[in-house]
């Protein structure tokens, strides 16, 4: 087997989640096999616009951790983002990437990832890339659902 066939594989075999939500946002939450937690959040930050802020989070950080199992996790980010848009048909979605590390080393690698997962999944999803934009060290991407 290849390496490339064995990333796919991955990167399209999701872990399961769980589902926590009330009004204003909506949680997927797994335990990972080396039992970290991984949570996934869309939160409402715009009622008037229906635009969701989603982030996730490994344990307690969302900086790369080395831990392993990358792209898996991004896997299952994306089939959560999916399951969130099937399920409350949001407007409009965004979040951001880091481009530097704590240490101020680049960290281009991660704000190329999403670059290349929204060139991707975004019109898939039924959205178009309304906003990309760097702001200091982050790059911010908003997807708004196609008219």
């Amino acid at each position: 087997m290849k390496v490339s066939d064995i990333i796919m594989e991955a990167f399209t075999a999701p872990y399961a989640v769980d589902w926590e939500h009330d009004i204003r946002s909506h949680d997927a939450l797994v335990t990972l096999p080396d039992g970290t937690n991984l949570t996934i959040m869309f939160t409402l930050d715009d009622s008037r616009t229906d635009t969701w802020d989603v982030e996730f989070h490994r344990g307690d950080s969302q900086d790369i951790t080395g831990q392993g199992d990358a792209y898996r996790i991004f896997a299952t980010v994306l089939d959560a983002m999916q399951q969130f848009i099937d399920t409350r048909k949001p407007n409009a979605l965004q979040f951001s990437a880091t481009k530097t590390t704590d240490s101020g080393e680049e960290n281009l690698s991660r704000s190329k990832l999403y670059t290349r997962l929204v060139d991707r999944y975004a019109r898939k999803w039924g959205y178009n890339v309304d906003t990309m934009s760097e702001w200091g060290e982050k790059i911010f991407y908003k997807l708004k659902r196609m008219s």
